[in-house]
Order: C-alpha cells, then structure tokens, then sequence
C-alpha cells in the first residue's frame, strides 16, 4: 500500500508541474507583434505573437495586407488566408508581387487591432546557366525567386518569435520526463523490496 502511494504521489506532482505548463491562455493577450515576410515567390507572408510572452496567436486573425512598389503600382487590399505552416501563421497566394521594390502594410483586425509596415524586394529568379552538351547529365534543381524583407519587420520592441516550440510545450515535456523519472524509481524500489 506504501507504494502504492508514492506512486500516487509521485503522479499529482507530475500532474501539478505539467497543468500549468500547459495552460498558457493566461499570459496571452495585450499587443500583438506582426513578423511580415515574404514566401520567396512574390507571395506574402505573416507570423502573428503575443508581445507579452512570443508565444503565437492561437486565436483566428484577420490580417489584411497592401502593397505599393517603387513603380506606383498597388495591390490590395487582400485578406490573407491561414497557413498550415503553423498556428499564427497568415499567407496570401504565390506570386501577389511582382518584379520590385515594394512597401506592405499588414494590419491586423481581430483578434485586437495591430499594424506594421516593411519594404520588400522581389527580385527574378537567376538566370538559367547555358546547357551543357548532350553528354552530359542534367543539372539538378530549378530556378527560384529570392525575396527580402528590408527594414524593422515587427510591430513589437521585444524579440520575434525564432520558431520551434513555445515554451509552455518545454515545460509540459520536462514535467512528462520527471513523472517518468519519478515513476522508474519508484517501480525499481518496489521490485527491490
């Protein structure tokens, strides 16, 4: 019965390290930082997190986006559509841009009204090198658009989020190992007695 307990015990505690953890919703709220870029094809794109703890914005957005190049010539509005790159993630179809310099608006509507402003170049995809003869193989891979984004691209002062999980997903897995942990040992005392 004693280890039966430990083992009880050893599982609330598990349980109350991973709750919180996995509870996140509580932070959120307050600014939203807009990260806008582009998809390499003349497409943009736009990554949507809490300023006050980077974690992304669950929530569904509205993001819309304009655009206006060197040239004079506009795009937009248009509302972007969610990515299934991730959770935050916003995109528009391939190719929105062409050829230039442009400077985008994204503004955000809900879930609380946000806006940012970057300059983006889409330049042509590099020139295709001269074929080789006949004799030879096929060189490998294709042609691809290269874009940058130039400028402040976040609507916030603290750091943009760097991908991978958020933090609250680290701190479920620590809590998940330590039960586990906790669990081994207390399996291998028992069998020990």
């Amino acid at each position: 019965m004693k280890q039966l307990t430990r083992l009880g015990a050893a599982f609330l505690l598990a349980l109350g390290l991973a709750v919180p953890a996995m509870a996140p919703a509580a932070a959120h709220g307050g600014k939203i930082d807009i990260e806008l870029g582009t998809d390499g094809a003349g497409g943009v794109s736009v990554a949507l997190t809490w300023a006050g703890d980077h974690h992304p914005v669950e929530e569904s957005a509205v993001v819309i986006v304009q655009a206006v190049s060197d040239a004079g010539d506009k795009v937009g509005p248009v509302t972007l559509t969610s990515a299934s790159e991730g959770v935050g993630w916003y995109r528009s179809e391939p190719a929105l841009l062409d050829e230039g310099h442009w400077t985008v608006t994204a503004r955000v509507k809900e879930p609380k009204k946000a806006k940012v402003e970057a300059e983006i170049d889409v330049v042509p995809p590099p020139a295709a090198p001269p074929s080789e003869p006949a004799s030879s193989a096929p060189a490998a891979g294709g042609s691809t658009v290269e874009a940058d984004a130039i400028g402040g691209t976040s609507a916030g002062d603290g750091p943009t989020s760097t991908g991978g999980p958020p933090g609250w997903t680290a701190w479920a897995l620590v809590a998940l190992a330590v039960a586990g942990g906790v669990t081994a040992v207390v399996v291998l005392r028992r069998r020990a007695s």
